[in-house]
This record gives structure tokens, sequence and C-alpha cells, in this order.
């Protein structure tokens, strides 16, 4: 729903501080909109970390577990 201004509201000052408040509002919009986009990049990274850990610790279960049963113990 688009608001009715009335003609002493359309001046040419109320136009400049709409411009203003425009502009302000773009670029706090851009600035979030790159904010998300970093911190999606960042939560993209960090889980590709996690799998790799994730395998990391498997791994070396798996293999202390093999030495454990053919050695019986860690010396």
């Amino acid at each position: 729903m688009s608001r009715t201004y009335t003609d002493a509201e359309l001046t040419p000052r109320m136009l400049a501080q709409k411009l203003m408040l425009f502009s302000r509002a773009d670029a706090n919009a851009q600035n979030t909109r790159s904010e998300i986009s970093k911190t999606r990049t960042r939560l993209h990274e960090l889980e590709n970390l996690l799998v790799t850990l994730d395998a990391e610790a498997v791994e070396a279960a798996e293999f202390a577990e093999a030495y454990l049963l053919r050695h019986g113990r860690m010396d």
C-alpha cells in the first residue's frame, strides 16, 4: 500500500531527506548482503573442515583399534 502525501509534505527539503534516507538504507543493505555472503562462505569452509576432522578421527580410531587388536598393548 503506497502512502499518499499532501502538497505541503511534497517539498524539496523532504525530498532531500528521503533521498538521504534511501541512500543510507541502500548502503546498509549492500553491506548486510556482503556480510551474509562472507558468513555463508565461512560456514561452508567450517563445514568442509568438520568433515575432514571427522574423517581423520575415524581413521585414527580405526588404526588404534587395529593396533591394539594385533599387539594387545600400547608399547
